[in-house]
């Protein structure tokens, strides 16, 4: 036996090739490429989702300050006076101390009297599309200090000034409210005190729709802005003075 037959045969140990390792890296990094893109549309959709969320509680919020509002709708009136007696303004629905209810309602502005901070003062409350006239796409408020004079052209208290932005990127500007009888039958709007009083002092349904649409926040699909929508049915207590001017006509 020789020297060589004591040993048994050595094993061969062969590594890599350049090319083996590069395509093992070309393979990682599609990999990594692929992880960091899902990752960052996550990322993206949460923005975006967040967006919407924000926009959904904003016009939420929105119609949770109407309902509080008018709840005072025409407080305080003539049954919590004894307007028999003292100097009162004619027709009594001009009396800077009586709240008329609602006054006006458009696709576009809703307009009510009433006590709505508990200050003992009748305000004038109006939810309108640029009513300062600086934000085409804004829906503001406004509350003022009823003055003697009539609800509708006489409140010189109400100006563009009293507007304040209660929400931004409004789309549906021009179809924002709608209004029902008590049979639920819908009411033709534009209506207001002085030129349609028996369909004011019918009004027992307010409805508010809303489409809020931010340029900022779109859909990665689409491409498109995203859209938070929201819709509420608000229920009066319509104790009006439209159709006489001087006596409650409740619906």
């Amino acid at each position: 036996m020789t020297i060589q037959d004591c040993h048994p045969a050595e094993t061969r140990m062969q590594g890599f090739t350049l090319i083996e390792l590069m395509l093992v890296m070309v393979i990682l990094s599609l990999t990594c490429a692929a992880i960091f893109s899902q990752i960052g549309q996550i990322q993206q959709r949460a923005v975006a989702e967040q967006g919407k969320i924000e926009d959904f509680q904003q016009a939420r919020d929105f119609v949770d300050q109407i309902f509080r509002d008018t709840r005072q709708l025409g407080y305080p009136n003539v049954r919590n006076f004894d307007v028999s007696t003292g100097t009162w303004s004619t027709p009594l629905i001009n009396d800077h101390r009586l709240a008329a209810g609602l006054v006006k309602a458009t696709s576009a502005e809703l307009r009510f009297e009433g006590d709505v901070d508990g200050s003992g003062n009748v305000s004038i409350i109006s939810y309108m599309i640029n009513g300062n006239g600086n934000c085409a796409n804004c829906l503001q408020r406004a509350q003022a200090v009823k003055v003697d004079g009539d609800p509708v052209t006489g409140q010189t208290n109400l100006t563009s000034s009293s507007y304040t932005t209660e929400i931004q990127n409004v789309k549906n500007t021009a179809s924002i409210f709608s209004v029902y009888d008590s049979a639920g039958s819908a009411i033709t709007l534009p209506i207001d005190i002085d030129n349609n009083a028996s369909a004011v002092s019918g009004v027992k349904t307010i409805q508010a729709n809303l489409t809020v649409s931010n340029p900022n926040v779109v859909d990665l699909k689409t491409g498109q802005p995203l859209e938070a929508d929201v819709a509420e049915t608000i229920q009066i207590v319509n104790c009006s003075m439209a159709a006489t001017g001087a006596t409650l006509t409740c619906q």
